[in-house]
Order: C-alpha cells, then structure tokens, then sequence
C-alpha cells in the first residue's frame, strides 16, 4: 500500500517526532511503520496465535488491489462502479484500517483508561494462581494481558448498527488536480478537515482517508454512489496539516513536502469526536 505513495525510485522520504525538524530521511516502504507481532495473540500455554495477522495481511492485499483499481478508473476521468463486493470489502477496510495503527490502538485505550483495567485484570489473574498453584509471578504477565486485550479489540467486527450506517453511505473521492501536489501517509490513518463547499461557505470537520499520492476517500451521505470531488493545492495542504498533526510518524514522494510539514505543524494527537477541530 505504501508503494502507492513512493516516488519515481520506489521509496518515500519519512520524518518522525524526535528527529530534527529538517531532518527528513528516506526509505524503502519495506522500512516504514513496522511494527513485529503487533496483532499475535498469546495462548495460555505460551504459544502465538498469528490468526489476526493472516487477517490484515489479507485485507490489506484486496485492499491494495481495490485500491489500484480505483485509482486507474479515476485518473482516467471516470466515475468507479461498486458491486455489492466492491461496497462490502470497502466497508471492511475502512472499518479495520482506521482503527488498527499503534497510533489509534493508544488513542482508544487511553479513552477506556486501558492500563488501569490491566493492572487489575493482573491482579485478579494473580489471585487465582495464588489459589489454584499457579505461578502468580510469571514474568512478562502484563505485557501479555495488554497484548491480548488489543488483539482482542483489534479482531472485533463492526457491530451490526455500523454496518447497517455503512449500508446507506457512499463513497467520496477526493482527487487533486495540480500534478505537482500530493497527500502524504502517516502512522495513523485518517484525518478530518473542512472542506470549501460549492457556495464558498465551509464543511463541518470531514474524516478523509489517502490511498494514494493523488486520491484520498471518506464516506458520503446520501446512499451507496461515487462522487469524486476535485482538490486544489489550498485544500490539499489543509488535509496534509490534518495528518500530521495526529501522526508521529509522516512519509511521501516529496522531500520538500515533509521538510515543510516537520517545521511547520505541531503534534495535537487524535482528537476527541467532541473536541473542535479546524
């Protein structure tokens, strides 16, 4: 999927918080935003249950497809057609892409305060072992309760009132027109910005997902169709601020491009659904 946002030798120009802000380096996509058994489950027995990891590793393979597809209908100034298939495993990627980077994985546990209910999941695992013989003292116990307890979150489907949500929402596709302009990727998928609407007034905060250097999509009201809405050079830099803000960890085809982003746009995290954004 990264290889979408590669530039003319294949690899992307990355900067992430730590480093000096002029400090923008390059990569092979094989490099980037790796992070190992992230999805592995440990069993009760010690063993690793990469279940999960075959999961993704699938979806991102359709979805890498799905997304190349798109992308080759847009550029040709054409309006993608979604079967019923097509519609289905969109709202499974968006679904499980959105919420699955270690970036969105600490979002969420800190907004159900994860750590405290670790450390008393510990404890009751403790008191059992202590009753039955058990060891309650193993080592790595902790890390492994908050290992599962993000697997287990990770492999929840979409419940049945978000498909049905899903079911009467359209694609958007936003696709930028200036050739010399691109999104970037970053560590957290997904982003909002105000878009300008067609009578010069301004969107409410819209969440937009790239895909590509020049295609990013979001959700549409208004039942199951297409509609590609250009995006100027303004409103790309608009949506490229909005990504790094959340992200620390942010890549693309143009050196320049991240130098400028590194410099100018401080960290905020992901904000609340409650909380303004720009």
């Amino acid at each position: 999927m990264l290889r979408h946002f590669a530039d003319a030798d294949g690899r992307l120009w990355y900067w992430q918080r730590g480093l000096a802000e002029g400090d923008v380096r390059k990569a092979s996509t094989k490099d980037l935003f790796v992070r190992k058994e992230l999805y592995t489950f440990v069993t009760s027995d010690g063993t690793k249950d990469v279940a999960l990891e075959t999961f993704f590793s699938n979806l991102e393979g359709a979805g890498a497809s799905f997304i190349a597809q798109l992308a080759d209908i847009v550029r040709n100034g054409e309006i993608p057609k979604l079967d019923e298939n097509a519609w289905k495993l969109w709202g499974q990627f968006f679904y499980y892409h959105l919420k699955r980077t270690p970036g969105a994985i600490a979002f969420f546990a800190d907004q159900m305060d994860l750590e405290t209910k670790i450390v008393e999941t510990v404890q009751k695992i403790q008191t059992v072992r202590a009753e039955t013989g058990g060891d309650p003292d193993e080592p790595g116990l902790e890390g492994t309760v908050r290992q599962n307890a993000i697997v287990r979150a990770q492999h929840a489907p979409p419940s049945t009132e978000v498909l049905k949500a899903f079911a009467t929402l359209g694609l958007a596709v936003y696709w930028i027109t200036d050739p010399t302009k691109s999104f970037i990727v970053a560590d957290v998928p997904g982003a909002t910005a105000k878009f300008r609407m067609p009578n010069g007034a301004w969107s409410r905060p819209t969440l937009f997902l790239p895909l590509t250097w020049d295609i990013a999509v979001g959700q549409l009201q208004g039942g199951r169709k297409v509609e590609i809405i250009p995006v100027d050079r303004d409103q790309v830099r608009r949506m490229n601020e909005a990504s790094t803000a959340r992200s620390t960890a942010i890549a693309g085809r143009s050196e320049a491009l991240i130098g400028s982003l590194a410099c100018n746009v401080p960290y905020r995290g992901i904000v609340a659904p409650d909380e303004p954004t720009r």
